[in-house]
């Protein structure tokens, strides 16, 4: 089934590519015919090579795709591995979730940054509960 916007797409498409050929065939008119026919099989010769170029990076990226379903299907992480956390992480988190310490405070402290001890409880918090 085809949708309005495909179709009304479509269409803009087929229309520009009609004026393209019109130009197109207008200025190979002006040149001689040898220089013309070169030029067109040029052209024809582009487009094909264009076409085949954009299925075959289709067909890579459904690969690709593919691909990683399989490999996170089979339990494949992806990614770096996060480093261990420091042995005081959950006492400062502690401190930090009961208003003792800054986030600030307690990740400097931790010896990470605001946003990585920010997600690291955020992870901790979501895994117990």
């Amino acid at each position: 089934m085809s949708y309005p916007v495909q179709t009304d797409s479509k269409t803009r498409l087929q229309a520009r590519l009609k004026a393209l050929a019109e130009e197109i065939s207008t200025e190979l008119a002006q040149l001689e015919s040898e220089q013309s026919k070169e030029l067109l099989s040029d052209f024809v010769s582009e487009l094909f090579l264009s076409a085949a170029d954009q299925r075959q990076k289709k067909e890579r990226r459904q690969r690709q795709a593919e691909g990683i379903a399989a490999a996170k299907a089979k339990g494949t992480r992806f990614g770096r591995t996060a480093k261990p956390l420091p042995d005081n992480f959950d006492e400062l988190h502690q401190a930090w979730r009961d208003g003792e310490l800054t986030l600030s405070k307690a990740a400097t402290v931790c010896g990470m940054t605001r946003t990585t001890f920010y997600n690291a409880a955020m992870r901790k918090e979501q895994a117990a509960g």
